[in-house]
């Protein structure tokens, strides 16, 4: 959500003017949290995440047009970014390090004194990414059943992708979460397999003379295989309100460490990349950002993308497998490739996990599914 709200801003979508990257970035950093939560809820809304069922109710919606952010709704969706996004962001334990931060600067001044700026940030912190006075704490998937949020976002995590973070408590100790029984154990595989598909592909899209090793129809297969397993979580609208606030909560993270923030600077943390800024904030509060963040930051909206398109559907057969290795549409065809962020994808989580995804592995079988289209 704040990325795409980020993106919204400096584009001066809905009729407003176009504003520079850091102005719109301190606008939203330095927002009422209240704002925020009902620019949020309108997404919901107009995602429609139950058909023709309203979301919201007619006092929740007289709420949104009051909002500092009404005008920037969009009218195409999706409106937020994929869980993938959220999962691969929280790997480099940002929020757990801003959870350090905001309890030393809220019970002490072993940091200093905050500026006027960063009073702000922490206020809308504390409400966004842990709960304090949310007016509506709905959309954190919180409650006295499930009263940590970090907890619903690794559950979500493990039905999704069957992975848990890389890390446990921000005080070392194993994670403790309900977790599901039924789950895509079998995501990794076979996202890794496609990766080294259509790594052969886009090495090919520029071999004019040796042998050709791209399969079109592999690739169809496996993304195919990937967005069922991806959209059998997702009937009934099921896990989109918790995709929704883990979008929100690691929007707004990595929004704080992008630029030069106050915190970042109050903090003597300033860096030229989101992840020596993590790794330098870690360092003040006493918690390792995770060694490949910089990895993690990296992919994260390509990732996002990458996912979002195989759930579509878009490759509904070998002929359009190009959309996900081609960076140019190809003569003749219709539609929008994404082979540059594929191919970011594939860089990003090789560096990640330490696997070649350029040499094949053990090849991973695929089934034929009937196709089933995600909820609206």
């Amino acid at each position: 959500m704040i990325p795409l709200l980020l993106q919204r801003i400096i584009s001066g979508v809905g009729g407003n003017p176009p504003m520079a990257k850091e102005d719109a970035a301190r606008r939203i950093l330095t927002a009422d949290p209240f704002d925020l939560v009902l620019h949020m809820e309108q997404l919901w809304d107009v995602s429609k995440p139950w058909g023709a069922i309203p979301a919201a109710g007619p006092g929740r919606r007289a709420f949104y047009g009051i909002g500092e952010f009404a005008s920037y709704v969009p009218t195409d969706l999706p409106a937020w970014d994929h869980l993938g996004y959220s999962y691969v962001l929280e790997n480099t334990r940002i929020v757990q390090i801003l959870r350090r931060v905001v309890r030393e600067y809220r019970s002490g001044e072993g940091l200093g004194l905050p500026s006027i700026e960063t009073q702000r940030w922490l206020d809308v912190t504390e409400a966004l990414l842990f709960g304090a006075a949310n007016p509506v704490p709905s959309w954190l998937s919180t409650s006295v059943i499930r009263q940590d949020p970090e907890a619903v976002r690794r559950n979500a995590y493990w039905r999704f992708f069957g992975l848990d973070l890389a890390f446990g408590t921000d005080d070392n100790r194993p994670p403790v979460y309900d977790k599901a029984t039924a789950t895509n154990t079998g995501f990794v595989r076979l996202l890794e397999e496609l990766l080294f598909e259509l790594w052969q592909a886009m090495t090919n899209v520029r071999n004019i003379a040796g042998a050709n090793a791209s399969d079109d129809d592999r690739i169809f297969r496996i993304a195919e295989e990937l967005g069922y397993i991806l959209r059998s979580r997702r009937q009934k609208s099921t896990l989109k309100r918790e995709e929704l606030a883990a979008a929100t909560v690691l929007g707004w993270a990595e929004l704080t460490v992008a630029i030069n923030s106050s915190l970042v600077s109050d903090l003597s943390a300033t860096a030229t990349n989101p992840a020596t800024r993590l790794q330098l904030i870690g360092e003040r509060v006493g918690l390792a950002a995770h060694s490949k963040s910089a990895a993690f930051f990296s992919m994260a909206a390509d990732l996002s993308v990458l996912l979002y398109t195989i759930e579509a559907g878009v490759v509904s057969g070998p002929e359009f497998a190009w959309v996900l290795y081609m960076e140019q549409l190809p003569p003749g065809k219709v539609g929008k490739p994404i082979g540059a962020e594929s191919r970011r994808v594939i860089t990003e989580w090789a560096a990640a996990t330490g696997k070649d995804l350029k040499v094949r592995a053990k090849a991973v079988e695929t089934t034929s599914r009937p196709r089933v289209v995600a909820a609206a």
